[in-house]
């Protein structure tokens, strides 16, 4: 088997990983602690966008507007990790700059559900607003924690890490979103490529993450 072969394979394994995870969830579900059931709930609207992703390519031949309804279930969930799982305080200023991505999310959903999309011309930014936004809660999570300078542990820093630099990733790679649809040269196969690498790697800990924490708690 060649390798191009194999790496066409890689996209398959975006919703294994995330029915694993799901499934893991559930089995520990009575066991997780609230963070983890968050990262259940982000794991499971992936899941689900991944599943209506797939559906729409099949039955229309399309499923660009996935990409921004994807985006809104991604800012949701995450935001609802943060503000409820991760943040000790209001921080009411990211929460109207959250608010209020959102709002452009939805409002980008509805444009392109009324005009129809054109591949040619579509460049939505709701990944990259998604994106930015989380990127900011990580650094706004990182900021709580380094300003209670007597805080010998810093809970959860390892997820943000991960989200962090997940997302700043993703961000990078979902910039130029109309070139990755209508490249013709082949290098939009290495932003693919990446982008499917760095998905899976980032499943993959979260899984990792709600496995412990469901093995382990009493």
């Amino acid at each position: 088997m060649e390798f191009f072969e194999v790496i066409g394979y890689l996209p398959k394994l975006s919703p294994i990983f995330l029915m694993i995870g799901v499934t893991l969830g559930v089995v520990y579900y009575k066991r997780l602690d609230k963070l983890h059931k968050g990262l259940l709930i982000y794991l499971f609207l992936m899941f689900i966008s991944d599943i209506m992703s797939r559906f729409l390519k099949f039955s229309l031949g399309n499923n660009l507007i996935m990409f921004i309804l994807y985006s809104l279930f991604e800012l949701l969930a995450i935001a609802y990790i943060y503000y409820r799982c991760m943040f000790n305080k209001k921080h009411t200023p990211m929460l109207i700059i959250t608010v209020l991505g959102v709002i452009y999310i939805v409002w980008e959903l509805l444009m392109h559900t009324i005009s129809g999309i054109d591949a040619k011309s579509y460049q939505p930014y709701s990944k990259v607003v998604d994106n930015f936004i989380i990127i900011l809660l990580s650094l706004t999570f990182l900021y709580e924690k380094m300003s209670v300078y007597k805080e010998s542990r810093w809970d959860n820093f390892k997820l943000n890490i991960a989200i962090l630099f997940f997302f700043t990733l993703s961000m990078v790679i979902f910039l130029p979103v109309n070139f990755l649809l209508n490249e013709s040269t082949g290098i939009k196969f290495y932003f693919w490529l990446g982008n499917i690498i760095l998905l899976l790697l980032f499943y993959g800990f979260l899984i990792v993450e709600i496995w412990k924490n469901g093995r382990i708690r009493k």
